[in-house]
């Protein structure tokens, strides 16, 4: 037998040594997602289709630039896949192959379609929805992209060729995001504008909403940029302490410190311990390499310590503040305004645990009142043509005034602790209604909370968000409301928790966190789904792995795969899925499930 080719008998299974021009053909759509996919910027000028909600502008053009061309070109990267497997599978009938992982994988993806197919929003389910773009499309595309990598990934050279493909991607991404870093952004000159306009809209009327400095690369959101170098750092970082070419240990090197700086101007503090969980693992896995190189092991320690000190220093030590801020222990806040609502007859609030009840007379005037049905005495403090200012004469309610308005968009107004808050009475619904943010009539509504209730500032108010998203879980246990539609599901007329914890200017979109994520859009049971198949990889992994005496380079790769991956899936916990990242993290658990197998049939 060639001294190049060694077939493993019984499996099916060949160690090239060089990738064949056939092989090329077949891995074509994954280099495009490890290359191209992150790196599309272009213009999209569209109706987000909400106009008609009143928790939404009625002027409803959006514009989007890093989010709806990728979603439809990882839709066609997910349709190449099915082709060729289609053909494939048809002139090979042995090359369809499984993993136990596999199944709970097919369970995921089902009960996704399932949930958007019955969905009463089911056609953003299909099309994408405004500031997500990730339809049930790409949740399909997702595992399937993770099928079709286990089954074309065939030897060590396919794979190393396509993590240096990833490589290449994450170094271009490193050095878009290190500039940014520097206060030096390529899509806020001149050239980078014309580039990304849509067609009729000038170039320089464009401009970037983050602030100098600010890394967010290509992936739309400075959070993301955290997400995608928590998975490439220590990626690169265990190949780096392997056997490679030259050319390998200075392109790693460089993605290593690219990606870092990435990661430090974004000030992502989830990228950070994701990383910092994730070194645990790899310390676990690798803990005899790394006694034995620590001459590599220091030096890309001390390379990331001075880089961090230089970004933090450009900064005026903003991302050392965040992470500071994060780990410090702060007083939980307590709003003096706990709780307003709107009903058919009255307008309820509670102001230092006490509550006020405010109502029309037949004369439009006011009556107010508290719980024990006791009147509240008012004067005037100042009078206009246009409107009274009244001042209430109970030390209870001192940091609320009331203004009277005589003009025909609203009745009167809440001055609540200097913030105004506006109300009308619909005759026509007989409903009190709130002037919102938008100029559109709502409900004031309180929602239900569990968990982080008492702790919504917990995350950069993310204990908020995640307070009012666990109580939605129990809705949708079998199905989910489908992909993309976690907008419709949340609370979105609990404006005064959301003005108390910093959200009063943002419609929520998301819960800022994968897990509740896929159980509200796609179902509690697709969740458990998802965790099961990330379950057995990992700990098949871990079994394979950690046993073994003497690591090489294909142990080095699966490894490698398996840190990146769970440092994904720890930053999951307060980052949601994205088209910007996310294919990135399925085509890795391709590569994972693929080398493992090649791992373990060299190990026969």
């Amino acid at each position: 037998m060639s001294n190049n080719l060694k077939k493993k008998r019984n499996n099916g299974y060949i160690d090239k040594k060089h990738v064949n021009t056939t092989s090329l053909m077949l891995l074509f759509p994954l280099f495009l997602i490890v290359t191209v996919l992150p790196l599309i910027v272009s213009m999209h000028s569209y109706s987000a289709g909400l106009g008609t909600y009143n928790w939404f502008p009625a002027d409803d053009t959006a514009y989007d630039f890093f989010l709806y061309y990728k979603q439809w070109f990882f839709v066609f990267i997910a349709g190449l896949c099915l082709l060729i497997l289609a053909i494939k599978s048809t002139l090979d009938k042995k090359f369809l192959k499984t993993h136990l992982a596999i199944y709970p994988l097919i369970g995921y993806a089902g009960l996704a379609l399932i949930s958007t197919i019955v969905s009463e929003h089911r056609s953003f389910g299909f099309s994408g929805i405004f500031e997500q773009f990730e339809n049930v499309f790409c949740l399909l595309g997702y595992a399937l992209v993770v099928y079709y990598s286990f089954l074309v990934l065939q030897s060590y050279s396919e794979i190393k060729l396509l993590i240096n493909a990833l490589a290449i991607g994450a170094l271009i991404l490193g050095i878009i995001g290190s500039f940014q870093a520097f206060g030096l952004d390529f899509f806020n000159t001149d050239l980078g504008k014309s580039l990304i306009a849509e067609k009729g809209v000038d170039p320089s009327t464009l401009e970037m909403a983050f602030e100098k400095g600010r890394t967010y690369a290509t992936l739309y959101n400075p959070n993301y940029v955290g997400v995608y170098a928590s998975m490439i750092i220590p990626l690169f970082i265990v190949l780096f302490l392997f056997k490679n070419k030259t050319y390998e240990y200075v392109l790693y090197g460089l993605v290593i410190i690219t990606q870092a700086v990435s990661m430090f101007g974004s000030q992502s503090k989830t990228g950070l311990i994701s990383i910092v969980v994730t070194a645990i693992l790899a310390l676990l896995l690798l803990r005899k390499i790394l006694l034995r190189r620590w001459y590599i092991v220091l030096p890309i320690i001390a390379s990331v310590c001075i880089g961090f000190i230089v970004i933090n220093t450009i900064q005026n030590n903003a991302y050392l503040n965040a992470i500071k801020n994060a780990f410090s222990n702060k007083e939980e806040i307590k709003p003096n305004l706990s709780n307003m609502i709107t009903t058919s007859d009255h307008i309820e609030l509670t102001y230092k645990g006490n509550t006020l009840i405010i109502s029309h007379n037949n004369d439009n005037s006011l009556i107010i009142k508290d719980t024990a049905n006791n009147l509240i005495n008012t004067e005037v403090i100042e009078s206009e043509a246009s409107e009274h200012v009244l001042k209430i004469l109970d030390n209870r309610f001192d940091g609320i005034s009331l203004v009277i308005f005589f003009d025909d968009i609203v009745d009167f107004g809440l001055l609540i602790d200097e913030t105004p808050w506006y109300f009308k009475y619909n005759t026509e619904t007989k409903q009190y209604q709130f002037y919102n943010r938008y100029g559109r009539f709502s409900p004031l509504e309180s929602a239900p909370s569990m968990v982080f209730d008492g702790h919504e500032t917990f995350g950069s108010g993310r204990g908020y968000l995640w307070s009012r998203t666990f109580p939605l879980l129990s809705d949708h246990i079998i199905l989910g409301s489908g992909a993309d539609t976690f907008v419709f599901e949340y609370p979105q007329y609990d404006y005064v928790a959301m003005t108390n914890y910093g959200f009063g200017a943002e419609l929520i979109t998301k819960p800022h966190s994968l897990y509740l994520q896929i159980g509200v859009q796609t179902g509690v049971l697709s969740l458990l789904c998802f965790m099961v198949f990330y379950g057995i990889y990992f700990f098949k992994s871990i079994v394979l792995y950690i046993r073994k005496k003497e690591l090489n380079i294909n142990d080095a790769l699966g490894i490698a795969v398996l840190v990146s991956s769970f440092s994904y899936m720890v930053s999951g916990i307060t980052n949601d899925s994205s088209i910007t990242v996310a294919p990135i993290f399925w085509l890795l658990m391709g590569i994972g499930l693929a080398i493992n197998r090649i791992v373990k049939l060299d190990s026969l």
